[in-house]
């Protein structure tokens, strides 16, 4: 009896002892994002990588809103606190690179076996400084006009084609608005305004970055038509945007067009159904442009479980998990781009595919960029509160402050 026990005793000791070595070698990798939509797509890609490697686990976090995430970023960079993993856009980027907080991938890329002709050129490019990567694409986007077919039938006013000009888009608001209807939602975002002084000939910032062009004449030109519209109660402005955003006063039928991102299809499909129309933006003397984006994944160069989260980055980069996403993105992978073609056929998402071949980098200063942007920002929202008699005013004014603010 005492010999029996004594093996129960000693075996229970070497099971105890696997587990704890077990344990020991299990390694858990921290993410973080910002867009809780985007979380189910995530985790998914996560319990993709695990499944395939079981000894790694990956903890994912959404902080809400890109400038909290940007607060505790910055709070946490350097220390065992950073995430593994996390989400990086152009602007954090201009921020963090230079910081020296951000590992140089770019030897990652030949150990790993990761592919990076199958993944988007224009955002490869974007996270690339100095010849070193610093990023793995994780998607892409452009911009289209959504209208409501219902509000344009019972305007009597045709259905915008993808030929239309700014002056056609102007006339067609005009056109849509009633008593009860605008014929453009607006916007508070700059992306927007910055496809219209572009597609006029306009320029947001010098070839270097050290200057803003934000009040040439084509830019002021372009912006004094959009004015006009929401100082005509063509448009919304600032004050009603305060009361019910664009993408609101869309889907409830309040404004028949909306200029608005691809990540927005999901949520318009749903809520117009077979009404949603989309086609691509209007053209100006330079052609069309769309401010194109793509957010990157990155690590910290504290990080303290390298290989493995390198490991994670080369899978995030496969079209695998990079499909796991169409249904809210455009994939930054080719091949996965087509699977979110496939997701809305009954919709003419061809206008974002379009658009990607007039994309151009979202415009950031060399210096200051985040500040700078939000500095535009500030003065178009002032713009549409009715702070300035005229878009030469507006635009003087800004970028006064973002010179300065690239400067300081």
């Amino acid at each position: 009896m005492k010999k029996v026990l004594a093996f129960v005793l000693a075996l229970a000791m070497m099971l105890t002892m696997a587990v704890t070595v077990a344990s020991a070698e299990d390694v858990t990798l921290t993410m973080w994002i910002w867009d809780d939509a985007q979380a189910p797509a995530m985790q998914a890609m996560i319990d993709g990588f695990t499944a395939q490697n079981p000894g790694i686990k990956v903890e994912l976090t959404s902080v809400a809103g890109v400038t909290d995430y940007n607060t505790k970023m910055q709070a946490v960079f350097g220390s065992a606190d950073a995430p593994s993993v996390f989400w990086m856009n152009f602007n954090l980027s201009k921020e963090y690179v230079p910081m020296g907080f951000v590992q140089d991938l770019t030897e990652a890329v030949t150990t790993y076996g990761i592919d990076m002709s199958k993944l988007n050129a224009g955002i490869t490019d974007a996270y690339t400084v100095d010849g070193k990567l610093y990023a793995i694409p994780k998607d892409t986007d452009s911009y289209a006009v959504y209208y409501n077919k219902a509000l344009f039938d019972a305007a009597g006013v045709a259905y915008p084609n993808d030929d239309w000009t700014i002056d056609d888009f102007v006339e067609t608001a005009k056109a849509l608005t009633t008593d009860k209807t605008v014929g453009w939602s607006n916007t508070t975002s700059d992306r927007v305004y910055y496809n219209f002084m572009v597609s006029n000939g306009g320029k947001i910032y010098s070839d270097d970055g050290t200057e803003a062009l934000v009040n040439s004449p084509e830019c002021v030109e372009v912006v004094q038509k959009l004015m006009d519209l929401f100082n005509g109660g063509y448009a919304y402005n600032g004050s009603q945007l305060a009361e019910v955003n664009a993408s609101a006063a869309f889907t409830s039928g309040l404004a028949a067009m909306d200029i608005d991102g691809s990540w927005m299809i999901s949520q318009f499909a749903d809520a117009l159904g077979d009404n949603l129309g989309i086609c691509q933006l209007p053209s100006g003397p330079a052609g069309k442009g769309s401010a194109g984006h793509g957010i990157g994944y990155a690590t910290t160069t504290s990080n303290p479980h390298m290989e493995e989260t390198l490991k994670f980055l080369a899978y995030l980069a496969t079209d695998e998990a990079q499909e796991m996403q169409a249904n809210v993105v455009i994939p930054a992978a080719n091949a996965a781009a087509a699977k979110w073609e496939e997701v809305y056929p009954n919709v003419n998402v061809n206008a974002f595919v379009q658009a990607l071949g007039y994309s151009f980098p979202v415009p950031l200063a060399a210096t200051n960029a985040t500040v700078t942007r939000s500095t535009f920002q500030e003065y178009l929202g002032n713009m549409l509160q009715g702070q300035y008699a005229t878009a030469q005013e507006a635009l003087d004014a800004a970028k006064e402050a973002m010179d300065f603010a690239i400067e300081e």
